[in-house]
């Protein structure tokens, strides 16, 4: 048992809490690191959006980027593309994650460069747990009055989903068996070596151009390979709780999100229309011309009604303060604050309890 005192001086955290982690965690069985048959999934880890919007606050009405939406869709679109792996079958376990997993079998991260209904870019990259590249692109999607309204499930962007996915699936086809089975085991070697550097730092060995090779394994049977395993799975039951979350909110965004965008992507349209009208100095002018500036009249005041409807729903997405409450082996957890700050606060419990179990002082 340990000390109450030493606990809290240790980790900062509260003891009680640590000693109901700690029991939970002994409790939980050790899974193997791979399932029979299932040589060829990868685990996807799909890191919450950058939302790109940029420092100068007074190029934001100029960008058209409404930095509460923006922010919204920053964790809106890795779900969207979560779905795409997920139906595919093509994949392992798939997860949104709030900040990133260095250790992930592979990891995707994902920049907005431009969101405006009518088009889409999204800047792409995504490295393997031994740090080879997978992507590193822009992808670019339009949209036409016929993608409006959106049919629900659905998605205006949704082949720039697709397309991600596929070249993701690709690459993963060019790799062998060998290759992939030695990706699990580098992935779960990384996150030993951040539990227990002392104990699993030599293990892999590390390249000038930062690739990760393996150097040797434990015994299937290491103690301490089991206790990282178990640490391991209560940080995926955190993540599993947390992307759930995500899911939950991107459902209820849908709906305004999508007529929001509609508008935008009318508004963009007229816009291009003007632009189009003024360069080629058509001194007639077009016909209906007045009927088009009531029609663009109305799709901003629509707009702008549908805009403050989803500034409250991304306050919502962006400010997640609903407790998370996880029940492991009888005991039940709750972590306050929102998503990004209860996942620091989960993986800090766990790396300290880590510690505490096998004695090692706690990793940096």
């Amino acid at each position: 048992m340990y000390h109450r005192k030493t606990i809290a001086l240790l980790c900062r955290i509260p003891a009680a809490l640590l000693l109901a982690v700690a029991v939970a965690c002994l409790a939980l069985p050790a899974l193997p690191v791979s399932a029979a048959g299932e040589e060829e999934f990868v685990d996807v880890g799909l890191v919450i959006f950058d939302a790109g919007i940029p420092a100068d606050e007074s190029t934001h009405s100029k960008l058209g980027i409404f930095p509460e939406i923006r922010k919204a869709e920053a964790k809106y679109m890795p779900v969207m593309l979560r779905e795409i792996l997920v139906n595919s079958g093509d994949w392992g376990v798939v997860r949104v994650l709030p900040e990133p997993l260095d250790s992930s079998e592979l990891l995707v991260t994902g920049t907005i460069q431009h969101s405006d209904g009518q088009r889409l870019e999204l800047h792409i990259e995504a490295r393997d747990a031994a740090g080879a590249q997978w992507l590193d692109r822009v992808y670019t999607g339009t949209t036409t009055p016929a993608d409006y309204p959106v049919k629900v499930p659905g998605d205006p962007f949704m082949q720039v989903y697709r397309q991600i996915a596929a070249d993701l699936l690709a690459v993963r086809r060019q790799m062998s068996a060998g290759q992939l089975a030695d990706l699990r085991q580098i992935a779960l070697m990384r996150y030993a070596a951040s539990l227990a550097p002392q104990v699993f730092g030599d293990y892999l060995a590390t390249t000038s151009e930062g690739r990760y090779t393996l150097v040797r394994l434990p015994a299937e049977d290491d103690p301490m390979l089991a206790r990282v395993i178990r640490i391991r799975n209560q940080e995926y039951l955190f993540i599993d709780t947390v992307d759930e979350q995500y899911a939950n909110l991107a459902e209820q965004m849908a709906p305004t999100y999508n007529l929001w965008r509609q508008y935008g992507a009318e508004q963009a349209e007229y816009r291009d229309e003007y632009q189009a009208r003024v360069s080629s100095r058509d001194s007639q002018g077009r016909r209906g011309s007045f009927v088009a500036l009531e029609q663009t009249y109305n799709a901003y005041k629509w707009s702008k009604i549908h805009e403050q409807d989803l500034d409250e729903l991304a306050l919502g997405f962006n400010n997640e303060v609903a407790p998370t409450v996880m029940e492991v082996s009888g005991t039940v957890f709750k972590l306050t604050g929102s998503l990004d700050s209860q996942y620091s606060e989960w993986r800090a419990i766990l790396q300290c309890i880590f510690a505490l179990e096998t004695g090692l002082p706690p990793a940096a």
